[in-house]
């Protein structure tokens, strides 16, 4: 039998905990999900993201 590294099986758990969260939700209940979580651990960890801009093309440096 092998034998696995303790931090390789956290890591498959939550993988697999992250799958039976997520399984049964359809792909606009996974994205508002996702953004929920997002918001939560940023607004927890004392985050704030400013916006960017969606301009098309590449922008100069000052």
């Amino acid at each position: 039998m092998r034998r696995y590294d303790k931090s390789l099986i956290e890591v498959w758990e939550w993988k697999e905990n992250v799958y039976n969260d997520t399984k049964d939700l359809t792909p606009e209940q996974y994205i508002n999900k996702i953004k929920e979580d997002s918001d939560r651990i940023l607004s927890d960890a004392l985050i704030e993201l400013s916006p960017v801009s969606k301009k098309k093309g590449h922008q100069k440096a000052a």
